[in-house]
């Protein structure tokens, strides 16, 4: 943990978040991207905004898209391999930063979980995708609670992350105020020690005269 909290500088951070930016722009719009998805199906989102799923739901989409549309989404899912780590890595590195472990902490691979289930649910859609018409009732069950276990993580990690600046800022703003009265005490004792050594060369003064 001491090396990833080394590793993990603002600026690795800002570049992880500038690739993560980058790479989400370049899913919507890439060749067979999801704008073109949309498109192709007059509004029709992608399975895996959805927090679950149902034979209904997945059968209504895919008829959307259209076989066009069903291709993209495999090229699409070839890109969706690579954000879940890209977004994994930048919860993480900030919960680092902020959590500071210096032993193995679980908190920090709450994001990685995330990234695990996603990975899962991307196999199941894409079975499913591969099996439509012929929906089977189980890979739909695999693939909504992986959806659900993935969002819950995303937003969990999130909170992780609201708490954990919380607290370092609570920390900071108390180390601000014990300086704060620490510079005070320095000043107070400054001026006593100038006062008595004022005082003692007024005495000096008056003994001479």
């Amino acid at each position: 943990m001491v090396l990833l909290r080394k590793f993990f500088t603002p600026v690795i951070l800002i570049l992880i978040f500038l690739s993560w930016v980058a790479f989400g722009v370049w899913m919507f719009i890439a060749d067979g991207g999801y704008w073109e998805i949309i498109k192709l199906s007059n509004g029709s989102i992608i399975p895996d905004l959805y927090l679950f799923h149902s034979n209904d739901n997945l059968l209504e989409t895919f008829s959307a898209w259209g076989k066009q549309g069903r291709l993209y989404y495999i090229r699409y899912q070839f890109r969706d391999f690579i954000y879940p780590i890209i977004y994994a890595t930048l919860l993480s590195g900030v919960l680092i930063r902020l959590i500071r472990p210096k032993s193995f902490n679980i908190w920090v691979m709450v994001p990685l979980l995330a990234m695990i289930f996603d990975f899962c649910e991307n196999f199941f859609l894409r079975v499913l995708v591969y099996d439509f018409p012929n929906l089977i009732s189980n890979d739909i069950l695999f693939a909504s609670i992986f959806s659900s276990l993935k969002w819950f993580t995303v937003l969990f990690s999130v909170i992780l992350i609201y708490i954990a600046y919380n607290h370092r800022r609570k920390e900071y703003q108390a180390i601000l105020k014990k300086n704060k009265k620490h510079r005070q005490e320095e000043r107070t004792d400054k001026s006593i020690k100038r006062r008595a050594e004022k005082s003692r060369k007024r005495k000096a003064l008056e003994e001479n005269i």
